[in-house]
């Protein structure tokens, strides 16, 4: 007979004990359902949908920030309360949880794997990191070398996948070098204070390049989606597309990106104080070279195949459509008695494009096929593309953000159908109110949009702050800016919202800076700060005077329209093209 073992696990004994350890281990449980259900209670009122939908609404804005569930099941939230209470019917309901922007989300999500895949954003890392003489690798060149690793890779490759393996280069040769230099700490720099500083200028770099290209920031996507489907009665035009929505935010965010590096230097500057010995950057340089026996001393087939059709897709979805219809492909294919909006969206592009990379076989040795007497000799078959591997794209696409996409599309619909604002809102309505000097209100919106991701995820910032934004009044008054410049505010709320630089949420580069990196919260948030404000000022100065510039609005502005009932049949308008009107069907397509 062994010795038994002693269970690890302390038991606790007693009911006052146990009330302690449920409040001291489960408060976000607690907190994120008690609160809401005890305060929508006694709230909702028949025949006052006003009231329901702002109680729906605060369920999911308290759910978002204490996480009780999982932030995609926030997204069912709407489901269930809209038809039970009468406001909207659950086909109506339903109809708000795909779209072509959401499935947009969900095809270039996986078109943005093509370089993740083939390892050329792992090649693209190595060789801007490894470059240079060993002078080359002290903490500032290594803050700017790394910092553009992160912003390119992030444009057009998964930015999660990138900034995690930017994340895993650096963090082990930190590591290392810390205890390289433990008996010289006196005349070397603290190694663990530069990899928080280095690590943190990645994971903003890779948010701040997500913004620059349409489909590479979740918030972007799930703009798009709220702003063309907010209506269901009504079509609106496409002015989010690829072409003018790079055309102003890659500036942007190229001017952000320079701002925040030189921000990260001085930081070096400031915590640092001390050089790096020519003995600890070869020690360095030595670590980051050990990566590069992983990967094919040369470019694969497979590299350039996926850098090749990736560059394709831009050119395509660029081209598409936008005001400047002499560059659009698409204008050939127009909605009926409606000559500016286009039949063909980004959705179908994306859904072309990976039709062709499924079917391109393993081999291209057809002859060998052909002229094969047996089955044996024609080799392994097997429906799987050679350029894009299903179970690698499968794993890395993140399905669950269709609902919460979704449910801040129900929430917009759910406002209109109240006929009205919220009452509990009236504050927010006053405080934008639109007789304001519009560059004030623009400074708001940028400040709310962008703490919105620091305290909760980033698209569930989007989805209880941009509803307020879509349902803001402003029909009544000819002088209203609300009318013309709409847009800008909703850009700013989506560009905001793609600022979650402080927190470790899920889905997001400091999730990696945090439990790859080892970066401490208290540490990303205060190397952050600077970065938050200069994002914030950058992006209220840009919608302010960049953006009309891009899309110089008619009076009129982008509002929606209803279209002649000869176009009915053709769906609806999303948020993709340029034109200065709507056009569509009755109800926008799904």
């Amino acid at each position: 007979m062994g010795i038994s073992r002693k269970d690890p696990r302390t038991p606790v004994i007693g009911p006052l004990p146990r009330i302690k350890n449920l409040c001291t281990r489960h408060y976000k449980g607690i907190i994120g359902v008690v609160v809401p259900i005890a305060a929508c209670s006694w709230q909702p009122q028949k025949g006052q949908n006003d009231i329901t939908v702002m109680c729906m609404w605060f369920m999911m804005f308290w759910f978002l920030i204490w996480q009780p569930v999982s932030v995609p099941v926030v997204g069912l939230i709407p489901l269930f309360i809209l038809p039970m209470a009468g406001v909207m019917s659950s086909p109506d309901v339903c109809s708000s949880y795909f779209n072509d922007s959401i499935c947009l989300f969900i095809l270039s999500g996986m078109i943005l794997l093509l370089l993740n895949m083939s390892g050329f954003d792992r090649r693209f890392v190595l060789w801007l990191l490894c470059s240079g003489d060993n002078c080359q690798f002290s903490g500032k060149r290594i803050v700017f070398k790394s910092s553009v690793a992160a912003f390119v890779m992030s444009m057009f490759s998964n930015r999660l996948i990138a900034s995690s393996a930017i994340t895993q280069y650096l963090t082990p040769a930190y590591i290392n070098l810390q205890s390289y230099t433990s008996r010289s700490r006196a005349t070397e720099p603290n190694y663990d204070v530069m990899r928080h500083i280095v690590l943190n200028a990645v994971q903003t770099s890779s948010s701040i390049g997500s913004t620059a290209i349409l489909h590479s920031s979740y918030t972007i996507v799930a703009m798009r989606a709220l702003f063309s489907e907010q209506d269901k009665k009504l079509v609106f035009p496409d002015i989010f597309n690829y072409l003018q929505y790079t055309v102003f935010a890659f500036p942007t965010a190229f001017f952000m990106f320079i701002l925040n590096v030189c921000y990260h230097m001085l930081l070096i500057n400031w915590r640092i104080g001390k050089p790096m010995s020519a003995s600890s950057m070869t020690e360095f340089r030595n670590s980051i070279l050990k990566n590069k026996s992983s990967l094919p001393k040369r470019a694969t087939r497979h590299e350039k195949m996926t850098v090749l059709f990736a560059l394709l897709y831009l050119i395509a979805v660029m081209f598409r459509w936008s005001r400047w219809t002499g560059a659009s492909w698409a204008k050939n294919r127009t909605l009926p008695n409606n000559d500016n909006l286009p039949m063909v969206k980004d959705a179908s592009v994306a859904a072309i494009f990976l039709t062709l990379i499924h079917v391109v076989p393993r081999t291209c040795g057809w002859m060998k096929i052909l002229l094969a007497e047996k089955k044996s000799e024609c080799g392994l078959l097997k429906p799987d593309s050679a350029l894009m591997f299903w179970r690698f794209v499968d794993k890395n696409t993140n399905y669950g953000y269709i609902i919460l996409m979704g449910s801040g599309v129900a929430l917009s619909r759910a406002i209109k159908v109240a006929n009205g604002y919220p009452k509990c809102f009236n504050f927010y309505e006053k405080l934008m109110d639109s007789k304001a000097y519009w560059n004030n209100q623009m400074a708001l919106i940028a400040v709310v949009a962008a703490i919105g991701p620091n305290i909760m995820s980033e698209v569930g910032a989007l989805v209880s702050f941009l509803p307020l934004i879509l349902s803001i009044r402003g029909e009544g008054e000819d002088e209203s800016p609300w009318k013309q410049n709409r847009y800008a505010a909703v850009l700013a709320a989506g560009m905001g919202s793609s600022f979650g630089f402080m927190l470790p949420f899920l889905y997001t580069p400091a999730y990696f800076c945090h439990y790859t990196g080892k970066v401490p919260i208290k540490k990303m948030i205060l190397y952050s700060i600077g970065t938050l404000i200069i994002c914030t000022i950058v992006l209220w100065v840009a919608t302010c005077f960049w953006a009309p510039i891009v899309w110089q609005p008619t009076a009129e502005g982008f509002e929606g329209v209803v279209v002649a009932e000869g176009a009915a049949d053709a769906g609806g308008g999303d948020a993709g093209g340029g034109g200065d009107e709507g056009g569509g069907g009755d109800e926008p397509e799904a």
